[in-house]
Formats: C-alpha cells, structure tokens, sequence
C-alpha cells in the first residue's frame, strides 16, 4: 500500500487471507517502483526464453535444460557463491530447492549443466568426501551476457547503480 513499510513481510497467515477474486488494473495498490520492477522481470523473462533458443539452437546442450527457472536458480547459486569465496556443494545446493523439486531432479540439472560445459565438479581438497560445483569460462561467458542484458533492462527502466568506489570486483556479498 503507498505510504506502507516496503520492508514489511506478508507472513503466511496474512497471504491466506487475501481474497481470491480479480484485480482490476485501477485499483492495484503497486506504486511505480513496483510497477519498474515487474516490468523488468516481465522484459527478463522474454530476454531468458530468446536466449535459450539461442543456447540450445547453438548446440551447446543436447537437450534443453529441464525448467528454465531450476536451471537459472543454479546457475545463479554456483555463480555466486564461487564469488563470495564459498563454493557449494550439490548437497547444499540442493537445500535451496526442497520445497519444488528433489535432490534427484537438482541431480539431472547438475548433469545436464556439467555435460553442457556450464559447470564442473572438483573435490574438496580438505574433505574427499565433498564435491564442489564450480563455473567454467563458458558459463561465465553466459552470465556477462545474462547480466549486460539484466542491467540494461533495469536502466530502461529507471534503475541506477549507486555501489561505492571501493567495492571489489573479486568478490560478492553473501548473506547466506
């Protein structure tokens, strides 16, 4: 609501009881912050759909990834935890999915993703027993092109960068 705490968490019991009927467009309570931000998720996510054609038509991958959103989740974890200094493991990184989809399915994006050269396994050299999932420079190469595209959606839509000068390119806030 304008004027509300944009911190505020609906808790479940308060999501349950917001009615199911219709919204009309005039009456939606979304101020224009918001309404950016859905635009840009909405421009994200037909940018994603055209450039996974792009990767599958390029023969990258034998088969296409199984859900587009699995697929970027992941990448996106490995991604960022590689950059904070902490790279994960699949079991960890199977923890992110257990609401929506099994191990085993977090498993078969894993393969896929490794047989697409999108990332690799290596040991743990301190514990044999744990498995790292590291980005390769292919994916790397993706994820430029993911997040040019991703800025430039945000800056078409009022979105500034405001990161101090001394924030370092070697590294990535981890709240996790």
């Amino acid at each position: 609501m304008p004027g509300e705490n944009k911190t505020k968490t609906l808790t479940p019991q308060e999501i349950g009881a917001t009615p199911p009927v219709p919204l009309e467009p005039t009456s939606s309570t979304l101020d224009a912050e918001q309404r950016a931000a859905l635009a840009i998720d909405v421009a994200y996510v037909q940018w994603r759909a055209d450039f996974r054609r792009t990767v599958v038509a390029s023969g990258v991958l034998n088969r296409p990834w199984r859900s587009v959103f699995e697929a970027d989740m992941i990448f996106t974890i490995v991604a960022h935890r590689w950059l904070a200094g902490r790279p994960i493991t699949h079991k960890e990184l199977a923890t992110y999915f257990d609401l929506f989809a099994t191990e085993a399915t977090v498993s078969r994006h894993v393969g896929d993703m490794e047989e697409g050269g999108m990332i690799v396994r290596q040991t743990d050299p301190d514990d044999r027993r744990r498995i790292f999932l590291l980005p390769t420079k292919r994916l790397e190469a993706i994820g430029h092109e993911y997040l040019r595209a991703k800025i430039r959606i945000m800056r078409e839509h009022g979105f500034v960068w405001t990161g101090g000068e001394g924030d370092s390119n070697k590294t990535a806030s981890d709240p996790a």
